[in-house]
């Protein structure tokens, strides 16, 4: 199971429509800009971060130095900390901040981290408070005990602590103290990522935290310092092979886990596909997106975002997930509905940077009507209409960030190997 991570109940759409593009392949010029001159896709992915950096900038607590997870929702979670990390980092190697900037904000966020509390002094709790660093139960009231961790998230943190430790080595000290207030024995055990929740009636549930794609991103943050959670990491240990609309992919066969974009984007862009059979998941999750459009003539890039639709205003997109193809839930199960269904903006920039192909292409100037100048990116645009989401949030900027990062770079943030 995967934590879900906001619940938020807004209703502004902002709509900004973008000029149009004809391109054809990176590095590749469009239509010229007011003024002259010609626009590269690789400005087009440099203008899209500098967007994205806006909503770090406006919602960073001056308190903590974490952003809030929203505009107007200032709870966030460990994984949503990790996306602020690696905004950070792609904006300081992107250009847009300088060093001064970066390295005040970078040993401000370590600096909270040194000191959060933790869930039963074992792992970061679910939520904190941005502002003030408190944990809070689910109703997101200040809590002294806090309401359990997610090992998904947790290890998308280390993820992001190993890239610092590794490729500026003068946060090692910080990033290595941080994994080190963790209780390892606690968040892996017979191999396995294990969760914790305190459920509505105060029961302290634990669980293995399983779920094929998530699983591996998460035990790959462990296994790159050291822990490993040998049947977490294994991609292949749990498969079960099935067909969406004629493309062979792996699901999970032990029940519930929702096949979609984000774990293969996240792997692709920061650590590589450390395993062949990751690699070749990736691309038939995106080939399976692919051939909905070419089958049916909809413009698919699927993953979960915070949108402003009611009832649920977060909502996962699945490639598969329970028997069913193309589904749109909201947290938890048995929420599964019919609308909204958009084109994702961050998985759209993601799956651009990482496979340059014609169709990634069409996704990718799709989204660009999603933007919205100062604030970031809305979640993307809606299935048919093509009419922007509005509600801009940390993870879609993070993500972009991440993709324009990878986009000039060509290769992973890191190269130390996971196995």
């Amino acid at each position: 199971m995967k934590q879900v991570r906001h619940f938020f109940a807004l209703a502004c759409v902002v709509s900004f429509t973008a000029c149009s593009k004809d391109t054809t392949g990176p590095g590749n010029t469009t239509n010229p800009p007011p003024g002259g001159g010609t626009t590269t896709e690789s400005d087009v992915f440099l203008a899209g971060a500098r967007t994205a950096w806006s909503f770090v900038e406006n919602n960073t607590q001056a308190s903590t130095g974490l952003a809030k997870a929203h505009d107007t929702f200032q709870f966030i979670t460990t994984w949503d900390i990790a996306s602020q990390i690696g905004a950070t980092y792609s904006a300081h190697e992107l250009g847009i901040i300088d060093d001064a900037n970066y390295d005040g904000r970078i040993k401000k966020i370590l600096a909270t981290l040194k000191t959060l509390p933790l869930f039963q002094g074992a792992a970061f709790n679910r939520f904190y408070d941005s502002q003030t660093g408190q944990m809070v139960d689910r109703n997101f009231q200040a809590s002294a005990t806090g309401f359990g961790w997610s090992t998904t998230d947790v290890g998308r943190l280390l993820t992001w602590l190993r890239i610092l430790a590794v490729n500026q080595p003068q946060y090692a000290a910080q990033a290595t103290a941080i994994k080190n207030r963790l209780d390892m024995s606690r968040l892996i055990s017979g191999g396995t990522l294990q969760g914790v929740d305190v459920d509505a009636n105060g029961n302290t549930v634990y669980y293995a935290e399983t779920g094929l794609g998530y699983e591996q991103y998460a035990a790959g943050g462990f296994a790159l310092w050291s822990e490993r959670a040998s049947n977490s990491l294994n991609p292949t240990a749990n498969a079960q092979a099935t067909t969406v609309l004629g493309v062979n992919v792996w699901i999970d066969g032990r029940g519930n886990a929702r096949l979609t974009s984000e774990p293969y984007i996240m792997m692709g862009m920061e650590t590589g596909w450390w395993a062949s059979a990751l690699s070749d998941q990736a691309h038939a999750v995106l080939a399976a997106q692919q051939a909905r459009y070419d089958q049916q003539g909809i413009i698919t890039i699927v993953t979960e975002d915070a949108m402003p639709d009611a009832p649920y205003y977060f909502y996962y997109y699945s490639v598969y997930h329970n028997g069913n193809t193309f589904v749109v839930e909201g947290p938890g199960y048995g929420t599964v509905v019919a609308n909204p269904r958009w084109v994702s903006s961050k998985a759209a920039f993601a799956w651009r940077a990482l496979i340059p192909t014609d169709y990634t292409l069409k996704a990718f100037n799709t989204v660009q009507a999603a933007a919205i100048p100062g604030d970031g990116w809305g979640a993307g645009v809606y299935e048919g209409s093509l009419k922007p989401t509005g509600d801009a949030s940390l993870n879609t900027a993070g993500m972009i960030l991440e993709a324009a990062l990878y986009q000039k770079r060509g290769q992973p943030f890191l190269s130390q190997p996971i196995s």
